[in-house]
């Protein structure tokens, strides 16, 4: 037997890993049975063959409901995009030519900021996926207008589409390191009192969001004035503003956690504030889901991963 041929052989099989993959969405044997047309023992006898060949637990029983170990959530993430990328290659395979285009539907500013800088890692990823992307502020479903995936801010819990939240959303104010450059220091929250405010005014009002008032308040700073500053109608212009040294944003930690890996943007103090909204993914609810859809899907969660916000 060959080297390649007995690496092939510890491969668990395609019915074992889907068995897996549906226990592990549904964090319960019994529902993965239901839906999977088979019994409960049919369920657990797979699940504990896969633990047996893997050498590790996936799964902790707490009554009825399991929860996925370490291990686990590392395979369904593995498995997950294994099983989309088989099915987009199998319905291309049939289909005989390229499936139709991926539309997406985000904001400007999630647009600008986050997904047009990542397209060369999706590409890399999923060369062959067909991906159109529509930047607005009107609240599109999917399903509707030949749209795939929305991408949306706000505080979640849409009606009648699957919904997946993309990170907790932490705020914290952003700088240029030219911005310190013989300027005025930012030692304390309250050294802010001598530099512009940078705002952005989507969702103002909104109980969950975070603001400057509410940023200084939970930071202690009581020398700042937290109405003062310039407005921006998004955010992506306020991180733009920063950028380009013209003072400090109050920004969503996701629009510029690479800004900041990379060290274009600073965050001067440790201080970040947990949001009540974040962005969400919207596919539509039911049915079975697209390949392109499923491995869009999953490519944004891996993605986001790449650049912590915390």
């Amino acid at each position: 037997m060959s080297e390649h041929s007995s690496w092939i052989d510890q491969i668990p099989s395609l019915d074992a890993l889907r068995v897996f993959q549906v226990a592990a969405s549904q964090r319960s044997f019994s529902a993965a049975a239901r839906q999977l047309h088979v019994t409960q023992g049919a369920v657990s006898h797979r699940i504990r063959g896969l633990e047996d060949a893997l050498q590790t637990p996936l799964f902790l029983r707490t009554g009825r409901r399991v929860e996925l170990t370490e291990a686990g959530r590392s395979l369904q993430r593995a498995v997950d995009q294994a099983f989309a990328s088989l099915e987009l290659g199998l319905s291309e395979l049939r289909a005989g030519k390229a499936k139709a285009p991926l539309m997406v539907s985000c904001s400007p500013s999630f647009a600008i900021r986050w997904l047009v800088p990542h397209l060369p890692l999706l590409h890399a990823a999923a060369p062959d996926l067909d991906v159109r992307i529509s930047a607005s502020d009107r609240l599109e479903q999917p399903g509707q207008h030949n749209i795939d995936v929305c991408i949306r801010y706000g505080p979640g819990g849409t009606k009648d589409v699957d919904e997946l939240r993309l990170s907790v959303e932490l705020v914290t104010p952003v700088c240029s390191p030219q911005l310190l450059v013989g300027g005025p220091p930012l030692v304390t929250p309250d050294d802010l009192a001598h530099q512009v405010l940078l705002h952005d005014d989507m969702l103002r009002g909104h109980p969950g969001r975070v603001g400057w008032e509410r940023w200084l308040r939970e930071a202690g700073a009581s020398q700042v004035d937290p109405t003062r500053g310039v407005r921006f109608s998004h955010a992506h212009m306020a991180v733009e503003a920063a950028l380009a040294g013209q003072g400090v944003a109050l920004a969503r930690g996701i629009l510029v956690a690479r800004d900041v890996s990379e060290g274009r943007l600073l965050t001067p103090f440790a201080c970040s504030v947990e949001s009540g909204l974040a962005y969400w993914v919207l596919t539509a609810t039911g049915g079975r889901v697209r390949p392109q859809v499923a491995l869009f899907r999953q490519w944004l969660l891996d993605a986001v991963r790449l650049f912590p916000t915390r």
